[in-house]
């Protein structure tokens, strides 16, 4: 042990008798100051990114050389630079004035002092949490300043494609778009969204388009302190919007010292399309796709946008790429099961893939595609793996992640990816809706009511939540003041609206005032939503027959089957008219039809394929054995209902007059009790 201290001691004289110690201060001294200008004049010259990191790597070889020419090499009054002697010849060499030496180590020792002091002092004292803080960041919408309330759109694409850069830098956790929109006019501080948002830093601006001319106005602010780090208020061509994005997304990365990568400059750079029209046709799709009221009517005019962007440009990967979930999605809401619907997302779809197969956006919108047309989980597993890559934290991404998860019944997983993606982006309101449905189909019905008064208080305007709401409460406590109260909020024109307030009004006792609901002409067809389409006298018949009209009963299940029997031959693959001409048929007790337009329902969906779509042809079985006097056929439906996570619950079945007759049936209690 001694030994080994008197080598490293003698080791240490060797080095101060060669100078190399107090070379090793004066050259780290330069080198911080170097450092410190580079960082100084990199912005206002415009250095490229690599700047820093070349530097770095400029002054370590410096210091080996300077180092290794220490160790051989020494500075000798009158002799000027000479070899060092050996430990054995230093007496012989002539000792050299080490006064200029020693003052040049002091100055040096004290400028390495000075540096790291300031370096660090500042970051004491600066405010809890912002000690090397993350790269948590929020776009806010930006505002329109042009007198064309028509330019919403461009406001919200400039905004859209920004965030959608970041997104693809990974130092960066950028909050989602819904998570920020409800701060569209709000008049909170800064401070207090960041808080609410949960980010370091927030980015706002606004955009007047006049003519062809664009006045970007944008500012990067710290959320903590509300201090300005950075903003720029200049004119662009509109033919340049492609340079806006990719320029402010660079010009964040560098304020917040953050050293892109080559390859996600080039993902930043890459222009999507060289014809400014269509990208305009193709923000103009995008902002109908995100309005709050997921309708078929703002569906119809998003591809009518985005078609026309593929026209403009045929080469247009991203609006095909569109297109083809767009079209994909008519199919799985049942709004267009036709083979020309299907024909349309297959073509775009390939044609995105030809031209866009490097885009992660590409890939998103394709694995939406096959899991939208077909329910193809592998083909969508294996583009999302693709996009992934590309995208790092992206909330749109791990939303997918979680439908998948939905169509498979696994909720426990499904819970845990929304779970994940609001601690990303924990003000979004369509998550906090999602994880509630989560919770819903898991019966965990407390947990379901907090998460969507979360998503309530975040998007009062948005309709799916109220509806969530009260059915939770149909499955948890039965229909009462609360889920009346949730959905007093619904449209009229909303597609779970009719559905909604029949079952409130059945689940009540109110058979007036059902039926008044059915009488009202503002609502046509009767419920047509993507899980049940039952025509307006089906629905009456139910209460008829519950309130032993036997008469007016078979005059509706008899409307019903005329209706249902045309919808069958029009849309033969439509497992939810299988579904209710069943239930007509067995009202007009034609039990063997009955059971097997049901059946085929169950051979269109079968819960194999959709573990959440395929749950009503296994309830309607259980209400056409039910019908028809087959008891205990129904029962065993309703038990394996109730044997795994679902949106029933033993609650439903005692409120839902359809199940009425099974009420006095020993085995219904006992289930009753068993799942208590």
């Amino acid at each position: 042990m001694s030994g080994d201290l008197n080598n490293l001691s003698n080791l240490w004289q060797e080095l101060k008798r060669r100078k190399v110690v107090r070379v090793i201060t004066v050259y780290a001294a330069s080198a911080f100051m170097i450092l410190e200008l580079v960082d100084i004049i990199s912005e206002p010259f415009g250095l490229p990114e690599w700047t820093v990191k070349f530097v770095v790597i400029f002054l370590v070889i410096g210091l080996i050389i300077s180092v290794l020419l220490s160790w051989i090499y020494d500075i000798h009054p009158g002799k000027g630079i000479i070899k060092t002697k050996s430990t054995d010849n230093a007496e012989e060499q002539d000792p050299v004035t080490s006064n200029s030496w020693k003052i040049i180590s002091y100055i040096s020792f004290a400028v390495i002092v000075a540096l790291i002091v300031l370096n660090i002092i500042p970051r004491i004292f600066q405010p809890d949490g912002l000690t090397n803080p993350d790269k948590s960041i929020a776009v806010l919408p930006f505002r329109n300043l042009s007198n064309d309330s028509n330019q919403a759109y461009f406001c919200d694409g400039i905004r859209e494609e920004i965030l959608n850069h970041l997104n693809k830098i990974e130092a960066f956790s950028v909050r989602s778009r819904t998570s920020t929109d409800q701060y569209r006019n709000t008049a909170k501080t800064i401070t207090a969204i960041g808080e609410e948002l949960n980010v370091n830093y927030i980015l706002e601006g606004s955009i007047g388009l006049e003519s062809n001319q664009l006045k970007i106005w944008v500012q990067l602010i710290n959320a903590k302190t509300d201090e300005h780090i950075w903003s720029d208020d200049i004119i662009y061509e509109k033919h340049q919007v492609f340079t806006i994005q990719s320029e402010i997304a660079k010009s964040i990365a560098k304020k917040l010292k953050v050293i892109l990568s080559p390859e996600e400059i080039q993902k930043i750079e890459k222009k999507p399309t060289a014809d400014p029209d269509a990208y305009q046709a193709y923000m103009r799709g995008r902002y109908y796709i995100h309005q709050p009221h997921y309708t078929q009517k703002n569906w119809n005019l998003a591809i009518q946008y985005f078609q026309h962007a593929v026209e403009i440009d045929s080469g247009f990967a991203l609006a095909y790429g569109e297109l083809a979930s767009a079209h994909a999605l008519f199919r799985y809401l049942r709004w267009d099961l036709s083979e020309s619907r299907l024909k349309k997302a297959d073509e775009a779809a390939a044609i995105a893939l030809e031209f866009g197969s490097e885009l992660p956006e590409v890939h998103l919108k394709l694995g939406y595609y096959h899991l939208y047309a077909y329910r193809d989980h592998k083909q969508m597993e294996t583009h999302w793996e693709i996009a992934e890559k590309g995208l790092p934290n992206n909330i749109e991404l791990l939303k997918a992640k979680g439908y998948n998860y939905e169509s498979l019944g696994k909720w426990e997983e499904y819970i845990k990816i929304f779970q994940k993606a609001i601690e990303i982006s924990p003000n979004d309101a369509e998550l906090h809706s999602d994880l509630g449905n989560g919770f819903w189909f898991s019966r965990r019905y407390s947990e379901a009511e907090d998460a969507i008064n979360k998503s309530i208080t975040l998007n009062p305007d948005a309709q799916w939540p109220y509806f969530s709401k009260a059915a939770n409460m149909w499955v948890w406590k039965g229909p009462n003041k609360s889920s009346r109260s949730a959905l007093q909020h619904l449209d009229v024109e909303y597609e779970w609206y009719l559905w909604g307030w029949y079952l409130q009004e059945i689940g009540e006792g109110n058979f007036n005032a059902a039926l008044d609901l059915l009488a009202d002409t503002s609502v046509l067809w009767g419920v047509n939503n993507k899980m049940w389409a039952i025509p307006k006298p089906l629905l009456a018949a139910f209460i008829y027959q519950h309130l032993n009209d036997n008469e007016l009963a078979l005059k509706e299940f008899n409307k019903a089957v005329a209706i249902l029997e045309k919808k069958v031959i029009e849309v033969p693959d439509d497992p939810r008219y299988h579904n209710s001409l069943g239930l007509a048929y067995a009202g007009i007790s034609l039990k063997e039809l009955a059971i097997k337009e049901v059946k085929r329902a169950e051979e269109l969906l079968p819960l194999s394929v959709d573990a959440l779509y395929g749950i009503p042809a296994v309830m309607d079985l259980a209400i056409a054995y039910t019908m028809i006097g087959e008891f205990d056929l129904a029962l065993d439906q309703i038990e394996y209902l109730l044997s795994f996570p679902n949106f029933l619950s033993t609650v439903w079945f005692e409120w839902d007059i359809r199940f009425s007759p099974l009420k006095t049936h020993p085995r219904f209690e006992e289930l009753i009790v068993l799942s208590q």
